[in-house]
């Protein structure tokens, strides 16, 4: 598969999650000196940008990139982003389970520390066995302490 069908494929599939869901976050990795972004917000692997369709600019999706003119702090700057630097999109409400991610265009350093944090998990039960199995257990007239299920809520 060549790159530009891999990029067209992903601008078709990126334009049709934006439309069906209307705002969403775009992952994108600044590092590249192709992304125009603003200069404060270059070098970081994993920049989010927001796109909704009630922005009152034009979001242009095509097969090779997206551009449009971007609010940062007040200021319009003019943005292009290659879709092979786009690696995810989501929603803002949801976490990046409910979105897209391509995995071929992940960057090396987000992969490193995924993998660093996977790591700490398979071992972070070993952990917490051992540190259970050295608590003693309650006594016959002590009551179990109750867990208390904390729920959030969304406030508008």
């Amino acid at each position: 598969m060549s790159l530009s069908f891999a990029n067209a494929a992903k601008a078709k599939k990126l334009k049709e999650f934006f439309q069906q869901h209307g705002r969403i976050y775009i992952v994108v990795d600044a590092t590249s000196d192709e992304v125009v972004v603003p200069g404060f917000l270059k070098g970081d692997p994993a920049l989010r940008l927001v796109l909704n369709m009630r922005m009152p600019q034009v979001i242009h999706i095509r097969e090779d990139a997206l551009e449009s003119d971007f609010s940062f702090s007040g200021q319009s700057y003019t943005c292009r982003i290659p879709m092979s630097r786009i690696w995810a999109a989501y929603l803002p409400e949801g976490d990046m389970e409910q979105g897209i991610i391509w995995e071929e265009d992940v960057p090396e350093t987000i992969r490193a520390v995924v993998s660093a944090v996977r790591s700490l998990r398979e071992d972070a039960p070993d952990t917490e066995q051992e540190a259970s199995q050295g608590e003693e257990s309650p006594g016959a007239d002590e009551k179990p302490e109750e867990k208390r299920v904390r729920h959030l809520r969304v406030v508008k």
